[in-house]
């Protein structure tokens, strides 16, 4: 079996790293392309969608804003399962500000320079105290492309998705600050998991894929 991943807004595999499978579980962690001009969330999905192997069986894995993608991509493919970690299936559970900012078009003056910023904000944002997850956060956003995350902002909070795909699977903390639980049930709920659980409570979340996958 092989497990996609797509990581969240400024993130890439190191948000994973902490994820441990059997040896027999192949991982492929999708790097981000560099959006088109103008690129619609769901036509990305699709060029997404076709840098997987669907020859043999495989599961997709999204992580926050990847999670979001990954509900767009299996427009286009059928994974045996997909899973979201700390994520939305559909507009109507993000916070209202993230819709209101879509409407005004705040998102748009937001400078690029200062996406990637790690502080006390974002440590608290992301529910982190601990010093190796806020170097591991400061890694993280430090090497992303400020480019390719003012384009995802832009479409998470202008998303036009209103209907859950069936199927997934959901995975969610209710100290979420950066996606709270709004109008949904996650599948597995994290109790003190914040938006950071995938590396700080990566045992916890390892052993609910591998359940869920039947891989132990």
């Amino acid at each position: 079996m092989t497990i996609y991943f797509l990581s969240g807004l400024g993130a890439d595999s190191r948000a994973f790293k902490y994820l441990a499978f059997p040896p027999h579980v192949k991982t492929v962690f999708i790097e981000w392309l560099e959006p088109e001009k103008n690129e619609s969330l769901k036509h990305y999905a699709k060029r997404i969608a076709a840098m997987i192997d669907t020859s043999s069986p495989f599961v997709l894995i999204g992580l926050s804003f990847g999670g979001m993608l990954a509900t767009e991509v299996i427009e286009y493919i059928t994974p045996q399962k997909t899973i979201l970690i700390s994520s939305a299936a559909r507009k109507q559970e993000l916070p209202f500000y993230y819709k209101l900012a879509g409407t005004l078009q705040l998102n748009k003056l937001l400078p690029k320079k200062n996406i990637h910023k790690s502080n006390i904000f974002t440590n608290w944002l992301f529910s982190i105290s601990a010093t190796n997850d806020k170097l591991l956060l400061e890694e993280i956003l430090t090497a992303s492309n400020p480019s390719f995350s003012k384009w995802a902002i832009n479409e998470i909070v202008n998303w036009k998705r209103t209907t859950a795909p069936e199927n997934i699977i959901r995975i969610h903390g209710n100290n979420d600050r950066v996606l709270p639980i709004i109008n949904f049930k996650p599948g597995y709920l994290v109790k003190k998991g914040g938006h950071f659980m995938v590396a700080n409570r990566a045992d916890e979340i390892s052993g609910i894929i591998q359940r869920e996958l039947n891989l132990n």
